[in-house]
Parts: structure tokens; C-alpha cells; sequence
């Protein structure tokens, strides 16, 4: 990507550094989830209603949410347990876990790339295991147990869980007189 300045930096976002972000005592920058997440409906917004030839107001708002928010959050979920860019909203201790050695002393490492790619393609515990079920019927011989080990300390449903429940809901009130 160097050199090419029609793309950008894995560690620069559309809408920049913003005043909810902040920077830990390692230099690492923790962004928030919600203010880069409004940040990109309002975008949304303006995109859509550039398009309509007229302000789309709350419904464009309200159509990211619908169409956006769940994959938005699973990409953001997915950069963070990488360790590719940290965000508030996750556990800190999950930062950079895919990208552990430890990690990868329980799951090889092209298992972990594609129980990785699974749920970044927005797939559930059980798509894993139902993978990991299908490659071992081929006769491929994946540890069952060190995935279900991986996807344990990954636990994607409650962060899906608490990121539906609590963050959705600042979004709401945000439009509430």
C-alpha cells in the first residue's frame, strides 16, 4: 500500500483521529466504537441523501443501523483481536490475541486464519465447528478441542451480545429529544 495514495493506511481511518479517541501510555491508540460508528452514519447519510437529491434524515441513520451496524461491529471486533487497531469498546486483554503466540501454540496457525476469516465473514461459533466437523469428514484431522479452545477465549457471542445491547442503544438515545 505504500506509494498509493488512493488507498489508505491500515492505521488511518475515513474520519481521522477523533476526540474520543485516546492514546494509551504505549503510544497505541484506543478509538471508540460509537463516535467512529456515528462518524460513518453520518457519512451514510450525507452519501444517501446526495444520491436521493434530498436530506434523508433519521431514516438514513436509521438504515445504516439496519443494513451496516452488525458487520461494521464484526469488522471493528475482528481489527482489534488482530491487534491491527484497538478499540475501547472490546476487552483490552482481547487485543492482539489472534496475533499471540500462545494462541498459536493451542491452534496452528492456518486453522486460526481460517476460524479468523469464519467470523470476519460474520459467522457464528457453530459455522466453525460445523467447518471443523466437515474438513475432519475429509479426513484433514483438525483438533476439535483447540478450536473450541480458541473460540472460548475469542467468545463471540457475548461480545456480539453486549455490543447489540449496550451500544446499539446509544444510538437511540442519541436521537432522543
Amino acid at each position: 500500500m505504500a506509494g498509493d495514495g488512493s488507498r489508505l493506511r491500515l492505521s488511518e481511518l475515513p474520519e481521522g483521529r477523533l476526540p474520543a479517541d485516546w492514546e494509551r501510555h504505549d503510544g497505541i491508540v484506543v478509538h471508540s466504537l460509537t463516535a467512529h460508528a456515528l462518524a460513518s452514519m453520518e457519512r451514510h447519510k450525507w452519501i444517501e441523501s446526495e444520491r436521493a437529491n434530498q436530506d434523508l434524515g433519521d431514516a438514513a441513520l436509521l438504515d445504516w443501523l439496519d443494513h451496516y451496524w452488525k458487520g461494521y461491529v464484526r469488522a471493528k471486533l475482528m481489527e482489534h483481536l488482530y491487534g491491527w487497531r484497538c478499540w475501547g469498546a472490546f476487552e483490552e486483554s482481547d487485543f492482539g490475541l489472534l496475533a499471540r503466540s500462545t494462541v498459536e501454540f493451542h491452534v496452528p496457525l492456518h486453522i486460526l486464519h481460517q476460524v479468523a476469516e469464519l467470523l470476519g465473514d460474520g459467522g457464528e461459533n457453530l459455522d466453525v465447528i460445523d467447518w471443523v466437523l466437515a474438513e475432519n469428514a475429509k479426513g484433514v484431522g483438525i483438533n476439535l478441542d483447540a478450536v473450541l479452545w480458541l473460540l472460548d477465549r475469542i467468545d463471540i457471542n457475548a461480545k456480539r451480545h453486549r455490543l447489540l445491547t449496550d451500544h446499539i442503544r446509544l444510538f437511540i438515545e442519541r436521537k432522543s429529544p
